[in-house]
């Protein structure tokens, strides 16, 4: 397998730019031309501090890709880290609805090797799939432990593992 370069589409970028944008001007605009109470400022406050983080994670997917290889995955940014698919010791897929009935929402997958960070993507990413899937094989060898929300993640993703198949 030779290796893939992924990054986050740039219209999903650009819409968390103007969403965290415009939280950090909406929450911090009344906190400098107007004269509000204390605790309209606290909300205000936090409000800001929240978008600005939002910001800064934005800014953060944009300048990370991510490289996945037949034995490593590796983010290549400034907060990169490698997962090494023959020491995986952990993977969680989570589901993360939008909507009541569950019809709308992403995935988010945690993985990390012994020794390392974990690295953390969203069903926005490019590859997202065949992420999921090589994480999966690799848990399945690493005979890693998957928690019931993940088997029953994976499987909805129709990927199969042999853990799942006895479990769920």
């Amino acid at each position: 397998m030779s290796s893939a370069d992924l990054r986050y589409p740039r219209q999903t970028l650009w819409a968390d730019y103007i969403r965290a944008t415009a939280g950090v001007v909406l929450c911090g605009a009344p906190l400098v031309a107007l004269d509000v109470n204390r605790w309209m400022a606290l909300l205000l406050g936090a409000g800001f501090l929240l978008f600005v983080v939002f910001l800064a994670r934005t800014a953060l997917r944009q300048r990370t890709r991510y490289v996945l290889a037949a034995d490593t995955l590796c983010a290549d940014g400034p907060a990169g880290t490698l997962v090494e698919w023959n020491r995986l010791d952990r993977l969680k897929l989570s589901y993360y609805s939008t909507k009541r009935d569950r019809s709308d929402g992403w995935m988010q997958l945690a993985v990390g090797s012994a020794g390392g960070r974990t690295i953390k993507i969203d069903s926005a990413l490019e590859g997202f799939y065949d992420i999921v899937e090589r994480a999966a094989a690799a848990a399945e060898a690493n005979k890693v432990e998957l928690g019931t929300a993940t088997r029953a993640n994976l499987k909805s993703m129709g990927i199969a593992v042999a853990e799942l198949e006895e479990s769920v």
